[in-house]
């Protein structure tokens, strides 16, 4: 697992374990998420995003299933 800092107000850092299209994303208050089946393609364009949290909220949330982990 290779975390990448993230520069935003609510995600600390995240990762993406592309063989398992899991999209790892932990929040400033310490709380982490997996996203499934997330494609490559996505997790690139979030890692480009200007707002990383914006992306989260308009991209990912509510279109792949997750989990508090």
């Amino acid at each position: 697992m290779t975390w990448m800092a993230v520069d935003s107000s609510t995600i600390a850092r995240m990762d993406y374990d592309e063989p398992r299209r899991v999209l790892k994303i932990e929040f400033k208050n310490g709380t982490r998420y997996e996203y499934y089946d997330v494609p490559t393609n996505i997790f690139q364009q979030m890692k480009a995003a200007p707002s990383k949290g914006h992306f989260l909220a308009v991209s990912i949330k509510g279109r792949y299933r997750y989990a508090r982990v």
